[in-house]
């Protein structure tokens, strides 16, 4: 598992590089200049978490995020890892994003050990030329992990905001 996800990122990275070097800069996107984000966000796993997500460009209109982040899962019962991949469609300001997240917890407060989680995502991206991001997602949350007496496959919104920025 671990080397399939270092080939896909080494993958990611070599086609971003490549797609970069094609871009003449006269036709490119405001978005691709701010591939990178740092936003707060209130969803379901966590009732505040920090996340950074990397934008990669797969063409003009799609773009391949991914998410990495810390939290503190709902009812401050434990800290946990986020990790997760968005798909954005857009050309201008406005985006409709769709993709998955995964949270692992790993330190407990409360209660001992809790399941992991996973989240099915879609909703809408509002980027602003000089950063300001601004995102609302409706949630499902499949039952693969929750035991009989948990929220089950409820589906939740969640929301985001935060500051999109240009690559150093």
């Amino acid at each position: 598992m671990k080397k399939l996800l270092a080939l896909i990122l080494v993958g990611l990275f070599i086609f971003s590089t490549l797609n970069a070097q094609n871009k003449d800069g006269r036709n490119s996107n405001f978005i691709d200049k701010r591939k990178n984000s740092v936003y707060l966000a209130h969803d379901f796993f966590f009732t505040l978490s920090i996340n950074y997500e990397r934008l990669f460009t797969v063409n003009e209109k799609i773009r391949l995020g991914l998410r990495g982040g810390l939290g503190n899962d709902y009812g401050n019962r434990s800290c946990a890892v986020i990790g997760g991949g968005v798909f954005v469609f857009g050309k201008s300001k406005h985006f409709f994003e769709f993709g998955i997240a995964y949270h692992q917890p790993f330190l407990y407060f409360d209660q001992g050990p809790d399941n992991p989680g996973v989240a099915i995502m879609a909703g809408y991206r509002y980027l602003s030329k000089k950063g300001f991001l601004f995102k609302v997602y409706p949630e499902f949350i499949p039952e693969l992990f929750h035991d009989e007496d948990s929220w089950g496959s409820m589906p939740f919104i969640g929301f985001s905001m935060g500051y999109s920025f240009n690559t150093i």
